[in-house]
């Protein structure tokens, strides 16, 4: 039974040695430069020496810095909107809100609309004024407004356009016209680097009709994206409301694949800096087997003036 037993253990020692000798080494890998101030525009040439299997760069610029190489939510981001209106004819005042949700169920139907989900976000911008009666072929913008304070942590946001009027002994002493060219939403990040969220034209408006079917927000490709002309005297309520967007959601910084599985070793990496700044150069190298992997960051701080 000792025997047996003894044997077991041997066979479970070279097994697990085995194993060890299938798995990938650490790489041996340096990086030098030899300097570590330039000027924008110059050649910056990283000298390697080592092997690895595969070898990615990361130049600490933005969108390719090696610490936010797993990141898919920024903090510190602003989130701000420009909005562009203009009002025409009809006579009666207040008929355009804007409201924004983190609440909203995804339901674009008069069920699925409940008001207490909504924050009205109206008096923050300055809308159209033109005297009643009247036309206009001038856009009012108002912006960008921060609106930091609506976004919720893991929520999508919703935005929308309530329309509403009340009954009239005229069409011409109703409802007012209006129209949308603009509706530019962005984030800001606390360098200052401004990113796109969604415009008038690629909000993903739904338009949903609650009183009078005669009356609807129009949606369309060319501008005014967003409309709404009242063909009658009977009250109306509309709503358009847009696509849920998640404002701090972000793609994860990425490096540059310098060196593949199958590549030969070089001996030097070459790369411009085009803006000034401080940048946190980073060399990830990796050894790779169907076994595992093990890896090797190496790391230089490298000032652009």
């Amino acid at each position: 039974m000792k025997k047996i037993v003894y044997s077991l253990v041997i066979l479970a020692a070279l097994a697990t040695s085995s194993c060890r000798k299938d798995e990938p080494e650490r790489p041996s890998f340096e990086v030098k430069v030899g300097k570590s101030e330039f000027n924008v525009n110059d050649t910056v040439t990283f000298d390697l020496k080592g092997s690895a299997d595969i070898i990615s760069f990361y130049s600490g610029e933005t969108g390719k810095e090696y610490r936010y190489k797993d990141r898919i939510d920024a903090e510190g981001l602003k989130l701000q909107l420009t909005l562009g209106t203009r009002v025409l004819y009809g006579m009666q005042t207040n008929n355009l809100s804007l409201l924004c949700s983190s609440t909203f169920g995804g339901m674009y139907s008069p069920s699925g609309i409940k008001e207490e989900e909504w924050t009205d976000i109206t008096s923050k911008f300055t809308l159209s004024a033109t005297p009643a009666g009247q036309a206009t072929t001038t856009t009012t913008l108002s912006g960008p407004v921060d609106l930091s304070e609506y976004v919720v942590k893991d929520k999508p946001i919703y935005f929308a356009f309530k329309y509403k009027s009340d009954a009239s002994a005229t069409t011409a002493a109703g409802g007012r016209t209006w129209r949308i060219y603009n509706f530019d939403l962005e984030t800001v990040s606390g360098t200052g680097t401004k990113s796109t969220v969604t415009t008038a034209r690629t909000g993903g408006w739904i338009a949903i009709d609650i009183e009078n079917a005669a009356n609807k927000w129009v949606i369309a490709t060319t501008a005014p994206f967003l409309y709404l002309a009242p063909g009658n005297t009977s009250p109306s309520l509309d709503w358009v409301i847009s696509s849920p967007f998640q404002p701090t959601s972000v793609n994860p910084d990425k490096g540059v694949p310098i060196k593949a599985l199958l590549d030969q070793m070089g001996s030097s990496y070459k790369h411009v800096f085009r803006a000034p700044g401080n940048y946190r150069v980073t060399f990830l190298a990796k050894n790779v087997n169907g076994h595992g992997e093990k890896e090797v960051i190496k790391e230089l701080d490298i000032v652009v003036k």
